[in-house]
């Protein structure tokens, strides 16, 4: 367990101008003869100022003196007064990170791939300022940096020095910057595009990008874009991985629309499935399972994309017949049938997915069904979920309940491109944690369930919205406090 942080102290030292000469010291004093009995006279010591306490940057919440910090897995709480915690899974040992005083608004807490460093938004209610802030579960390590515009959407780099940030451009478009959090750099706008959708890459230099639905290019960190593809299928957000298959997107040929994997320069391109519509797909990298959804183009999120024929060189023969609509698939990324994950496909009635998450190992799927609408606005929290879960063989249904608001906007439409920086699983894959209100009971708040049981859920907190670490919070090294 680690105790708060003291105050930081500062120690100023008081700088004496001496000057040598042949009488002694020279001290500024009225000028007399010494005689030889009498020793030259000396300056009394100057005493050194007290030390001076540095301040904790204003937006860092002042821990209670004894308060205990436990090192463990941790969620990430966005509360509806705009603050930032953090609680281990059973919603004890709150921790705040931001300062209530401040009159900052706090929002999309995003953790780090090492859990080391939480990352979030903060905007003024009064001015409307906005930075980008990083800090340890502890509020250690503080970052901070002013960006023009809010971002929508964070993510960390594999190597959790990097964030991206995806926020509002010029004219209607998307801009995607990244801070060098690592090296105390600034924000840098390195592309544009609407819509937009992007993967980082494996080492942190760059970024698959599918932007304005009609380009799939590479674009570094640093240096010039380049294009992989200029008219990909109609689909979201492409993913680039550390491994034999790299990088998975759509593309078309022919009028004919694949999921296709290939290597980094676009090389030994493979269709895994053909399809007709609007896709959807996250992919399980421990596992090497992709979980897909074919929907009408008129329930996506972002425009339909522009359709166009483009002659390739690779022979993307019919690989199979298209997957149907409305219905959550399963397919390994090297290839084989496709399969539905639904305890008896003969008897389902098509309903499409709102959003769907692998669990840390891949051996996992959870989801979300819409039985219930409401009146159509997501952020009125009148629309009904429930959870659905599938364990290899084996499916089984989870709690219902009503979304928040913040859930429902900003996270759940955008699930594809959030689940490559965002986790609701547990890191051991046991529990899933979401945000919304218990129908029967009307508690709202941040709840946890076990996958797969039959328990009823925990409320741990309130809050908007709750994010699992991947790992171990504080893990990856040691605490500044």
């Amino acid at each position: 367990m680690i105790r708060r942080r003291p105050a930081a102290l500062l120690a100023l030292a008081a700088a004496l101008a001496t000057a040598c000469s042949s009488g002694g010291v020279d001290v500024g004093l009225p000028e007399q003869t010494p005689t030889p009995a009498e020793a030259a006279p000396t300056a009394s010591p100057t005493p050194a100022p007290s030390p001076t306490p540095v301040p904790d940057p204003p937006g860092r919440a002042e821990l209670p003196d004894d308060l205990l910090l436990e090192p463990g897995p941790r969620i990430a709480v966005q509360t509806a007064a705009g603050q930032i915690l953090t609680v281990l899974g059973d919603g004890s040992n709150a921790v705040p990170l931001t300062n209530p005083a401040e009159g900052r608004r706090n929002r999309l807490p995003t953790w780090s791939r090492d859990s080391n460093r939480l990352a979030w938004i903060a905007a003024d209610e009064a001015t409307g300022a906005t930075g980008v802030r990083a800090a340890r579960f502890d509020g250690s390590a503080w970052f901070e940096v002013d960006v023009e515009r809010e971002p929508l959407h964070l993510a960390w780099d594999p190597s959790s020095t990097q964030v991206a940030a995806l926020a509002p451009g010029r004219n209607g478009m998307f801009e995607l910057g990244v801070v060098d959090i690592d090296r105390g750099l600034g924000y840098r706008a390195i592309d544009e595009g609407a819509p937009y959708w992007f993967s980082w890459s494996p080492d942190g230099d760059g970024f698959l990008v599918h932007a304005s639905t009609l380009r799939l290019d590479f674009v570094p960190v640093e240096g010039p874009s380049q294009v992989l593809e200029p008219f990909p299928g109609q689909f979201q957000a492409p993913r680039w991985l550390d491994g034999a298959v790299e990088l998975v997107y759509a593309d078309q040929s022919e009028g004919q629309e694949f999921l296709v994997v290939a290597g980094t320069d676009g090389a030994g391109r493979r269709a895994l499935v053909t399809y007709d519509g609007y896709l959807q797909f996250v992919v399980a990298p421990a596992s090497g399972l992709v979980a897909l959804q074919v929907i009408d183009p008129a329930l996506a999120p972002v425009p339909e994309a522009i359709t166009a024929s483009y002659a390739q060189s690779d022979d993307f023969a019919d690989v199979i017949d298209p997957i149907p609509r409305d219905q959550l698939t399963v397919i390994a990324l090297f290839g084989g049938e496709p399969f539905l994950v639904y305890p008896d496909p003969a008897d389902f009635q098509p309903r499409p997915v709102r959003a769907f998450y692998w669990s840390p190992d891949g051996s996992r799927l959870a989801w979300l069904i819409e039985l219930d609408p409401g009146d159509g606005d997501c952020a009125s929290e009148t629309a009904t979920y429930e959870w659905q879960f599938w364990t290899g063989n084996a499916f089984s249904e989870g709690p219902r309940f009503n979304p928040t608001g913040v859930f429902a906007c900003d996270y759940v439409p955008l699930f594809d491109q959030i689940a490559q920086s965002v986790t609701f699983w547990s890191p051991d894959g046991t529990r899933i944690a979401y945000a919304g209100t218990d129908p029967l009971t009307g508690e709202r708040g941040i709840w946890t369930v076990g996958v797969g049981s039959n328990e009823r859920p925990t409320l741990i907190s309130e809050g908007e919205i709750g994010i699992w670490s991947p790992d171990l919070a504080g893990s990856a090294g040691q605490s500044a406090l």
